[in-house]
């Protein structure tokens, strides 16, 4: 994934793990950020469009783990950009999980304003759009193709500029710290382990805050939910007929019956709704509506089939049904 442009090594025997290490420590300071930005590595080609904040000086540390870069870095105070005519020249496209070990960034992803305090992350995309800026900051960042980061997070559109808050991130941060002080003392067998660790780790993160994905909802239940809506909207009207709801609704009444197949059809769903409301109504003893007017109101032939059918669905008279509601209230009234 990197180039290296003559990075010391860790003296090892030939079986640690690769530490390529990067500093301009030893540079004099007005030639430490052009050194810097025409630097070979870690790629050869710009990432970023920067500008410095503050007096320049960086210092990074990399090792590949498997199919996971892990980068530690140290740099002043900058400002980064990467726009799309950037995205378009380059074939360089990973997603970048940037855990923020002290320091503040702050931005733009493609449309997204971000913020990532100390002890948070954040995914970034670099086959999107960016502009942020950050201030004198040390982090880990853990480097991912996006072959990779699609078998391990899924898919990826939602992930540019997402913030994982401290708790969530609490894992990785500790996988990455004790990673960066056991690396030159681990066998290279160990490395591809590692990357898959840190590949677990940030798909629990991820889990914690990512949205979950919708329902499918159908064409059948999105109707049902509609016509529950025109239905409810028209209960106070009186007579509501199945040729009314299908103009409102646009749709044809075979349609109409199918989306309320599993209600046990559309005049029983109404017949419910009714009775649901006449209970409502019945009991709001402020208001104290007659049930003859209830029963009119809401689309019965008169009070004794209002008082019929609520007796089937609640087993008693709506008056008992009243006189039950007021009792109750008077029990709970303090004297």
């Amino acid at each position: 994934m990197f180039k290296a442009d003559n990075p010391s090594i860790d003296p090892t025997d030939g079986q640690s793990i690769p530490v390529l290490r990067y500093s301009t420590d030893d540079l004099v300071p007005e030639d430490r950020y052009s050194t810097w930005l025409l630097r070979e590595w870690p790629r050869r080609e710009q990432v970023y469009r920067t500008e410095p904040s503050e007096p320049f000086n960086t210092r990074w540390e990399s090792a590949q783990l498997g199919e996971v870069m892990f980068v530690y870095t140290e740099i002043t105070g900058m400002r980064w950009e990467r726009r799309q005519q950037d995205i378009r020249s380059s074939e360089f496209d990973p997603i970048i999980i940037n855990l923020m070990v002290d320091g503040l960034a702050q931005g733009d992803m493609d449309g997204r304003p971000f913020y990532e305090p100390s002890g948070t992350l954040h995914f970034h995309d670099l086959g999107r759009p960016s502009l942020h800026v950050s201030s004198a900051s040390t982090t880990y960042s853990i480097i991912i193709s996006r072959p990779v980061a699609q078998q391990a997070f899924g898919p990826l559109h939602d992930l540019h500029g997402l913030v994982v808050p401290a708790a969530a991130a609490e894992m990785l941060f500790g996988h990455a710290e004790s990673t960066r002080r056991a690396l030159p003392r681990l066998d290279i067998m160990s490395a591809e382990r590692l990357g898959r660790v840190f590949l677990e780790l940030a798909a629990i993160a991820l889990a914690e805050v990512r949205p979950k994905a919708l329902p499918h909802v159908t064409s059948e239940k999105l109707l049902l939910q509609r016509a529950g809506e025109e239905i409810d909207r028209r209960l106070g009207d009186g007579k509501i007929t199945i040729a009314d709801l299908c103009r409102a609704l646009g749709v044809s009444r075979a349609r109409l019956f199918a989306a309320f197949h599993e209600e046990g059809g559309i005049h029983n769903f109404i017949a419910r709704q009714r009775l649901e409301r006449a209970r409502a109504a019945l009991a709001d003893l402020d208001r104290a509506e007659p049930i003859g007017n209830i029963a009119h109101r809401l689309g019965f032939s008169d009070a004794p089939h209002l008082s019929r059918a609520f007796r089937v669905r609640f087993g008693m008279s709506p008056r008992d049904y009243r006189v039950l509601v007021a009792d109750s209230l008077a029990d709970i009234t303090p004297e």
